[in-house]
């Protein structure tokens, strides 16, 4: 019965089509590798081989879900990435996302810089009549720290994200603190999903809302209660998909409905930027200013309804860790822009 049930998954493989990519893992499986010519191609091949094997097997799918849904079970994530909090929330554990929301993490040069370029861009958009104002949407950790495991609930003296507002303010750059209107929202609704590392829809709106009332245009703010539609199931998010249990677990977003505002008939198109998914354009067909929103995965697609609502034109483009080309927000000559990376991504890749 022991052979037989080794047997089945090398019997199994033979019969089914190989796979490239595991949607239920999130990434590429391991191909198998060519015929060696060197002598370090012949050393590498027993671990290349090893990975080959433990990627394609049959039966794979099922036991790796199986193995997955186990783990979570017990509270040992199958990806390091991944931290399991209270209530199995499910936190970001990279790019020093815990260290950031402990205060365990705390890099002022590097925010320095950051602050400086934010400053030097403040200047050159003044220059051609752009206000710019400079926000940051915290980690999920930030927001929902009593969900994090006892070990990393407490609150820090003082954190990244404190730093950063305090040496934007030092240089005169207008900076938006994005932490007091979400954790006052997530009192009445969740505002961040439960199994990703985003925001939901309600709280992207609370932060658009924000946003929209640093820039002095209170009269573009949406009134939640007018279009919050309650709260919705759907599958696990990219945290999920990590741990290969985002079919397995569920996870809640709002219903935002924006049916009894007037529409305009916009037109969205892509642009070339630097970028290498591009950015977006759109064009709302009526009068009003541009705005330029300069983010990334937290802010693409969130926005881009709201803003359409009441400017002529809305550009969305990457951040890339400072890299984005100011030629590309000057050539729309937007009246706003909005500096908005992530929090553990508030940072200058360049020198």
């Amino acid at each position: 019965m022991v052979l037989v049930l080794l047997s089945l998954p090398m019997a199994m493989q033979v019969v089914v089509p190989e796979q490239t990519a595991s949607e239920g893992e999130a990434r590429v499986l391991s191909q198998l590798p060519d015929w060696p010519r060197r002598l370090a191609d012949w050393l590498a091949l027993p671990r290349a081989l090893d990975r080959y094997f433990a990627d394609h097997f049959g039966f794979r799918v099922d036991l790796v879900r199986a193995h997955a849904l186990l783990r979570y079970a017990v509270h040992l994530p199958s990806d390091l990435r991944v931290l399991i909090g209270r209530d199995n929330w499910l936190f970001l554990n990279g790019d020093g996302t815990i260290e950031q929301a402990t205060g365990k993490l705390l890099r002022p040069r590097e925010i320095a810089k950051f602050a400086d370029y934010a400053a030097v861009l403040n200047a050159r958009l003044a220059s051609r009549n752009a206000r710019l104002l400079v926000t940051i949407p915290p980690n999920s950790s930030t927001i929902y720290r009593s969900r994090l495991p006892a070990w990393a609930a407490a609150a820090p003296r003082v954190s990244e994200y404190d730093l950063m507002m305090k040496a934007l303010a030092k240089r005169g750059v207008s900076a938006l603190d994005l932490r007091p209107a979400l954790l006052s929202a997530s009192a009445t609704h969740p505002t961040y999903r439960r199994t990703d590392t985003h925001w939901n829809k309600f709280g992207a709106l609370v932060a658009y809302n924000a946003v929209v009332t640093a820039l002095d245009n209170s009269r573009w703010v949406i009134d939640p209660a007018r279009v919050l539609r309650g709260f919705e199931p759907v599958e696990g998010g990219d945290l999920a998909r990590l741990l290969a249990v985002a079919h397995d677990v569920s996870d809640e977003e709002a219903r935002i409905d924006l049916s009894r505002f007037d529409q305009p008939a916009s037109r969205a198109s892509r642009i070339e930027t630097q970028f290498e998914e591009g950015g977006d354009l759109i064009e709302t067909g009526h009068t009003g200013p541009t705005v330029v929103v300069i983010g990334d995965s937290f802010t693409r697609g969130f926005w881009q309804d709201y803003f359409a609502m009441h400017v002529g034109r809305y550009v969305w483009i990457h951040h890339e860790l400072c890299g984005f080309a100011a030629s590309v927000v000057e050539a729309y000559q937007p009246e706003f822009v909005v500096l908005a990376p992530v929090e553990r991504q508030m940072f200058c890749r360049r020198g």
